[in-house]
């Protein structure tokens, strides 16, 4: 019964963290900023007692993409997206401890069948086989399970969304530009080569759109190296260089290759966004 104490302990937390961040619609992103200017928030020196406070937007406000004030549009953007980032990466951290602390009874020989269950959700969920539990098996969870740092995340979809004014963004809560192939699912790219039929999907919240390329980037054998280099890097504890580091495994996620990690560097250090990894 200790693995269900443990997950129902770590859901609890989880819960109590979405409950101070209701899913909220806002008709314009006026409405964003004067909900945080009241809350006297600023995005780029957030402190511990602002987290409860986050509002987890459901979808981008559409007057934001005629939004020309470049200052107030970065600030609006990172309001936008921040929390959802960081909500995602608690969910993953959840799952990341209940690996851990199964692994640390499996080490002492008393796991139970709770655990060996757990093991398999999990397992089934980031696309392992379970037929081996030993130590090879918790590496490998342990190596998909974990959080995208906040600053790579939010140079991404920058990128992507066109700082959450792209079409994809706004009519379709699409701030990666992750394809589908069903045109039911997706919206059709303008410049899209004649010879191409993939279409950008859409979602029904933004939360979905960071849950997606969370997943993608968790699981996905493009990223295999990404997912190496930010093990080695959390098992030395290097943390300032880290995000370069991990940043160079990332040319897969578009077809320009080296070139995307080039313009993922300029607008992660011009925008200095790994002042957000504070509370990562």
């Amino acid at each position: 019964m200790k693995s269900k104490y443990k997950i129902l302990t770590f859901l609890f937390v989880s819960l109590f963290f979405s409950h101070n961040a209701i899913s909220d619609s806002f008709e314009s992103w006026k409405d964003i900023d004067s909900y945080y200017n009241k809350k006297k928030i600023d995005i780029y020196s957030l402190q511990d007692s602002d987290l409860e406070k986050l509002k987890i937007i459901k979808s981008i406000p559409k007057d934001f993409a005629l939004l020309e004030n470049v200052t107030k549009k970065k600030e609006i953007f990172y309001f936008i997206t921040y929390p959802i980032i960081y909500k995602n990466n608690k969910d993953i951290q959840i799952e990341r401890r209940v690996v851990l602390d199964i692994e640390k009874r499996y080490k002492k020989k008393i796991i139970e069948e709770d655990d060996i269950q757990d093991l398999k959700k999990l397992s089934k969920k980031y696309k392992l086989e379970t037929d081996i539990i030993d130590k090879t098996l918790f590496k490998k969870l342990k190596q998909r399970i974990n959080v995208i740092p906040i600053s790579l995340a939010l140079g991404q979809a920058i990128i992507e969304s066109g700082w959450g004014q792209s079409r994809f963004a706004i009519e379709g809560n699409a701030i990666y530009g992750q394809w589908t192939f069903n045109a039911k699912q997706g919206l059709i790219p303008k410049k899209r080569d004649p010879d191409k039929n993939h279409t950008v999907k859409k979602f029904e919240t933004l939360s979905e759109s960071v849950k997606s390329y969370m997943y993608n980037i968790n699981t996905h054998p493009a990223y295999f190296d990404f997912r190496i280099v930010r093990r080695i890097t959390t098992l030395m504890g290097i943390t300032k260089a880290a995000v370069s580091y991990k940043m160079q495994e990332l040319a897969a996620y578009a077809e320009i290759g080296q070139e995307y990690v080039d313009k993922l560097e300029l607008i992660v250090e011009s925008n200095d966004l790994v002042k957000f990894d504070k509370f990562n």
